[in-house]
């Protein structure tokens, strides 16, 4: 493994198991990959009181919940060379849960800024480091504990760079919930 993907995964452990209110907290894996890529991800997620109160409670009903949500991302893929190559995908930002129909059946939703350490990816330039990540995903927690879903995701620097190719991904979750 990289040092910047294990300094990554050691801040996602700490900071969702030491959150305050850590008990709706949840820490998850994730694979898959697109567009010649293979992506693993480690995330940790946890609630925003904040945000909840001023920003979402005041506008949606109580089937809608903020939570913080930061994820470190592996991408793997090869060059037309036939070369390796890969980056790390650092990703930290406001993610909001929509319990329909039910708590255990629900939808997360999120556009959050993100980190690339390296530009380059597949035979991609993603135009720069900085990078934002759109998502949704549809999750189902079977028993208390265990959530699993399945995500769509895109990220592309937003035009603030040349060129802005985008990478779109799908992945499975697997989640604990504290």
């Amino acid at each position: 493994m990289h040092s910047p993907l294990i300094s990554g995964l050691c801040l996602i452990a700490g900071l969702t198991l030491c959150m305050p209110g850590h008990a709706e907290s949840t820490l998850g894996v994730r694979a898959g990959g697109g567009e010649g890529l293979r992506l693993y991800s480690l995330f940790g997620r946890w609630p925003s009181r904040w945000l909840e109160e001023n920003l979402v409670a005041p506008y949606f009903s109580d089937r809608v919940q903020a939570y913080w949500d930061l994820s470190v991302e592996r991408w793997e893929g090869e060059d037309s060379d036939g070369e390796a190559n890969g980056t790390e995908v650092f990703i930290v930002g406001p993610v909001v849960r929509v319990n329909w129909p039910s708590r255990r059946l629900f939808i997360l939703l999120g556009v959050q800024p993100s980190y690339m350490t390296h530009r380059h990816i597949d035979d991609d330039d993603m135009g720069g480091n900085i990078q934002f990540t759109s998502h949704a995903e549809l999750a189902w927690t079977p028993v208390d504990r265990l959530t699993l879903g399945l995500r769509g995701q895109h990220t592309s620097n937003s035009r603030i760079y040349k060129p802005n190719p985008g990478m779109n991904l799908a992945s499975v979750t697997l989640a604990y919930n504290f």
